[in-house]
């Protein structure tokens, strides 16, 4: 009886080291299927935001054109502060970053950054929000534009 579950043991550990390194295969061939390309000169998935204003503010990145409505578009911003909220003097990588190169992936070489002051987000519905346009600011650099700024945009809260 003891041999017969040291075996069927035995049997059972295999199995789950060939699952594991079928599961690594597949992940490694679905990375080469989509050509996944790390950040380089060529290739750039994030963009820094500078808050130099002194509200605190809650950022998202959009296509353009935004012909939809930036409220059907992605949820509230609000509902994950730590990969959009940037407070006073601040710098966030998190908020605007993408799978893709932004070289490729950005509709007519213009991307959308919407920022939001965080005391509406925060207090009013969403669907107000984006019934009444309630954007601090909508800033639409082009490609050109961000490969000049170092991939940076600065808001001052003008």
């Amino acid at each position: 009886m003891m041999i017969l579950l040291f075996q069927v043991g035995f049997i059972f550990n295999m199995t789950m080291k060939r699952s594991n390194i079928l599961v690594l295969i597949i992940i490694w061939l679905v990375c080469l299927a989509t050509k996944c390309q790390r950040e380089s000169d060529k290739c750039h998935k994030t963009i820094a935001f500078v808050n130099n204003s002194p509200k605190e503010v809650y950022i998202h990145g959009g296509w353009y054109p935004d012909t939809l409505g930036f409220n059907k578009l992605f949820p509230n911003p609000y509902k994950q502060p730590n990969l959009y909220k940037v407070t006073s003097n601040e710098k966030n990588t998190l908020g605007l970053g993408r799978r893709d190169c932004l070289e490729s992936s950005v509709t007519q070489g213009i991307m959308t950054v919407y920022v939001f002051d965080a005391e509406v987000l925060e207090t009013i519905p969403w669907d107000s929000v984006g019934k009444y346009y309630m954007v601090l600011k909508t800033i639409r650099p082009t490609i050109d534009e961000m490969q000049s700024n170092n991939w940076t945009i600065y808001y001052n809260g003008v």
